[in-house]
């Protein structure tokens, strides 16, 4: 029978006694003991193969296909035996080469799986069964038949009346004062026992401290606690001198507890109070040569959990210049305890800040703080200003203080000091301004808790404030949309929480991008958080801008606050090596676009630069998306950029040439072809001028030449056909004051200079081959040619410029076929010279069209006078046509 048996049986039997009163029970209890030990030995036993055969089959799992294969033997060569000796003794063959060693088997390779980790259960039973087998098993057990003994032995006085109750408890007392000064007498030959000892005797005197004034009303209350404070002080100058943790926290731990066990129900906080700071000044006094953080979390604990309950039970406005105080001192003693355990930490170590005291206590005492100012006037605000301001000299006095080494040792808790103090401060204008603290309070904790969970390697932490990041959001959302009192443009409670709650999600999401010591499951966190604090800034401007300003400047506004930030960003981006802060950027081009379609086409606005305040807005959104683009480089796809640089190019080529075209309109009154003019000119120069030279060597020229030069000139030039054509088949082309000159008036100028500048363009960069080139230039100038000729019958004929009419005009039918004919010898002259079979070709289609129309439209349509002229001038055309270009060159060469 092992001794966590033994001990079993020995409770078990003590505790049967107690429960029943007879000898039966001694016994009831002794069997019950031994079935248990029993039953928690074959547990310990089923858990333990349970846990081998898991390692077994982990092995066995990670064992390598060539393990299974069967170990090659060694081959040996045996000896040549003699005919004379084989009648000898057998001899053993020789071996001609030494066998190599076989390899070891890949169970025996393969590295071993750690155990995993024990569970909370598991960690519980072993140390009871630790505190019943190791060390000092028998002086544990007497101990535990003592705290029986005398249970019993006061009991039986009680009942019989054999000695008066003074006596009874004075020698209880005596007894536990003789077991501790034994245990003292004890602490260098035997420390374990001497400590378990003192324990014992200052627990007997807790004990009958309490029985004498609980129970038997014989002490009187201020009596009780000065004897149990004298015990509390007995017991930590006990701790101190043996270095004995455990004997300070069950002394502080009484203490503690004192006021709730000897309660009258007084209600006197005052003197509640006053207890506990004296407790806690023993406290802050251990912790000047000890870090014992148990001991500082117990007072901790213990302190603000039983004033929080007094708080939301009992407290009143008119107790609040009896209790502020307390509060404060409370707030001073654990931030002098949380600095004081980061110096009394090894060399290692220094610095080492205990999240618990450093954040829990200004958030427990904010809030208590909150519920005791909430009817003054910007009292929390008042409050939170103060605290920020005693975070910040704290944290300078720190940093000041002691040489660099111990300094930099400090840094951590120096950082975590000022940290708080900026949010305080921050926190500071929203409470004057709104009562809705507690959202921006979990915002602001959140990345407090991150920073800290990064420093310290801490992942609860930084799940937490991950978590806290979100709840703040809705918590801020479900409050409502109230103001707080105020209206004042951004100064009000509802944009600035807002706003803190996304810089509290941004600076979360740029602390976990950069750290290094992440769990696998923890790398994308960043991107929920900047897509958090993303959607609340953008948000919160847009709402605040829509209620102080007119629909008319709304636009406006969202337009720079918008480019604005994504600027800022993109600048934080490259300064703090921070990628994802650019991805807003990508957007800008985008929501720009948006907003000029918004303002042309929805709202029915014709121009932008000089509508309201877009003069000064636009310019200075595009030199914001300039320096994004600019910044970008480096933090953004490639890929990307070129998209935006496209997008933002065609974008300010669209708002100058629209901007242009109303001005135009304007100076001129918006008669003639002028501001049609102004459509084709502008995007054509700016074609020209992305091919300058000097521009080619700066950037974003030098970057993107290609972005610029090719796709983006690729749509303007289609843009400037399209134009082409609609303008040679749309306008007649008046512009006045100048009189209508064929050819040479400003519509058909500019449509030369633009179908010029698209085929050097498509030279240039070798979009289409040859051929094709050639059929879309000389299709475009047909067609052009065509549209020209019209308008001149227009103007000097008068004939109107439309479909309908200039079908059956007689002498636009004659002029048409005309032009054809010249155009046909033109292009069979010169396929003859240039021996070229495909233009002789295409001369000889055009030339077949203009006899089809002689005989099938003009002979039917056409009056006498035209039809004469038409049939004369085609058949000398032909003639001429023959003359010089009878057959098709032999040869065909390129042109």
């Amino acid at each position: 029978m092992d001794a966590s048996a033994l001990v079993s049986i020995i409770i078990g039997g003590l505790v049967g006694a107690v429960l029943f009163q007879h000898a039966g029970g001694w016994l009831a209890g002794m069997l019950l003991g031994y079935l248990l030990a029993r039953t928690f030995s074959q547990t310990e036993k089923i858990k333990d193969l349970e846990r081998r055969l898991r390692d077994i089959e982990g092995l066995v799992e990670e064992m390598p296909d060539e393990a299974e294969q069967p170990v090659r033997q060694p081959e040996t060569v045996s000896a040549v035996v003699s005919p004379r000796h084989e009648e000898q003794e057998e001899m053993p063959p020789k071996v001609f080469f030494r066998p190599e060693p076989a390899p070891a088997p890949a169970a025996v390779r393969s590295e071993i799986k750690p155990p995993r980790a024990p569970s909370l259960e598991d960690r519980l039973q072993a140390k009871i069964k630790a505190f019943f087998t190791e060390g000092n098993v028998v002086l544990r057990v007497g101990l535990l038949v003592l705290f029986f003994g005398v249970a019993f032995l006061l009991k039986y006085a009680a009942e019989r009346n054999v000695i008066p109750i003074e006596m009874r408890l004075l020698g209880v007392a005596l007894g536990g004062l003789a077991l501790l000064g034994f245990g003292w007498r004890q602490r260098l030959a035997r420390p374990g026992f001497a400590l378990l000892a003192q324990g014992g005797g200052i627990g007997i005197m807790y004990l009958t401290v309490f029985a004498a004034f609980k129970l038997y009303h014989l002490l009187p209350s201020p009596l009780a606690f000065v004897l149990l404070l004298g015990l509390v002080a007995a017991s930590t100058a006990l701790a101190l001198l043996q270095d004995a943790r455990p004997l300070a926290l069950f002394g502080a731990a009484g203490g503690f507890l004192a006021p709730v066990l000897l309660s009258t129900g007084s209600g006197n906080h005052v003197a509640l109070f006053s207890y506990y700071a004296l407790l806690n000044s023993g406290i802050l006094a251990v912790s000047w040569f000890k870090a014992w953080r148990s001991l500082n979390l117990l007072g901790f604990i213990f302190t603000l959990g039983i004033g929080s309950m007094w708080g939301l039970n009992s407290y009143q406005p008119q107790h609040f210049a009896s209790t502020e105080p307390f509060l404060i001192l409370f707030f001073l003693m654990f931030k002098a305890i949380g600095v004081l355990f980061a110096f009394r930490q090894p060399p290692n170590l220094r610095g080492y800040v205990d999240g618990t005291l450093v954040f829990g206590t200004p958030v427990i005492c904010f809030s208590l703080q909150a519920g005791m100012v909430q009817n003054m006037p910007h009292g929390l605000a008042y409050s939170a200003l103060a605290v920020s301001l005693f975070y910040i000299v704290l944290a300078r006095w720190l940093w000041n203080r002691g040489n660099e080494r111990l300094r930099q040792g400090m840094r951590t808790m120096t950082e975590a000091f000022l940290a708080l103090g900026v949010v305080f401060v921050t926190l500071a204008v929203p409470l004057a301004l709104s009562g809705r603290w507690a959202a921006v309070t979990w915002a602001m904790e959140g990345a407090a808790l991150i920073w800290v969970g990064i420093r310290q390697n801490r992942v609860l932490a930084r799940s937490s404030g991950f978590l806290l990041q979100f709840a703040a959001g809705f918590y801020f959302l479900a409050d409502g949309g109230s103001y707080g009192g105020t209206r004042l443009p951004v100064l009000n409670g509802t944009y600035l929480g807002a706003a803190i709650i996304a810089l509290s999600a941004l600076f979360s999401s740029w602390q976990l991008y950069k750290a290094d010591t992440l769990r696998r499951w923890e790398k994308w966190n960043h991107l929920p958080l900047f897509c958090w604090g993303c959607l609340w800034w953008f948000c919160a401007g847009f709402l605040e801008i829509d209620r102080i300003l007119s629909h008319r400047s709304e636009d406006h506004c969202n337009l720079l606050f918008t480019a604005l930030s994504c600027a800022i960003l993109t600048r934080l981006s490259a300064r703090l090596d921070w990628k994802t802060a650019a991805w807003p950027s990508l957007l800008l081009p985008v929501f720009m676009t948006l907003m000029c379609l918004d303002k042309i086409g929805w709202q029915g606005h014709r121009h932008l630069f000089f509508a309201d305040e877009g003069w000064a807005v636009w310019p200075l959104a595009f030199v914001l998306l300039h320096d994004c683009l600019r910044q970008g480089r480096g933090l953004l796809a490639e890929r990307c950029l070129s998209v935006n640089h496209i997008i933002a190019y065609l974008l300010l080529i669209f708002i100058v040439t629209s901007e242009g075209g109303w001005l135009t309109r304007q100076l001129i009154g918006g008669a003639g072809v002028w501001n049609e003019l102004v459509w084709g000119l502008i995007p054509a120069g700016i074609i020209l001028l992305a091919h300058n030279r000097w521009l080619e060597t700066r950037w974003p020229l030098a970057d993107y030449a290609r972005a610029y030069q090719r796709h983006s000139s690729l749509v303007l030039a289609f843009l400037l056909w399209f134009w082409l054509l609609a303008g040679s088949f749309g306008s007649a082309g008046n512009a006045p004051p100048l009189p209508y000159i064929p050819l040479l008036n400003p519509l058909e100028l500019s449509q030369i200079a633009a179908l010029l500048l698209l085929v050097w363009w498509l030279l240039r960069h070798r979009l289409l081959p040859e051929p094709a080139l050639a059929a879309f230039g000389a299709g475009t100038a047909f067609l052009w040619l065509n549209t020209a000729l019209a308008r001149a019958v227009h103007h000097l004929a008068g004939v109107p410029f439309n479909a309908d009419a200039m079908l059956s005009s007689r002498l636009y039918q004659t002029a048409l076929a005309i032009l054809w004919a010249l155009l046909s010898l033109a292009l069979m002259t010169a396929a003859g010279r240039r021996r070229s079979r495909s233009v002789w070709f295409a001369g000889s289609v055009l030339i077949a069209a203009t006899v089809l129309k002689l005989f099938f439209v003009d002979l039917a349509a056409s009056g006498k006078v035209e039809r004469i002229v038409s049939f004369i001038a085609v058949g000398i055309l032909l003639l001429l046509i023959g003359y010089f270009s009878p057959l098709p060159p032999k040869k065909e060469e390129a042109p």
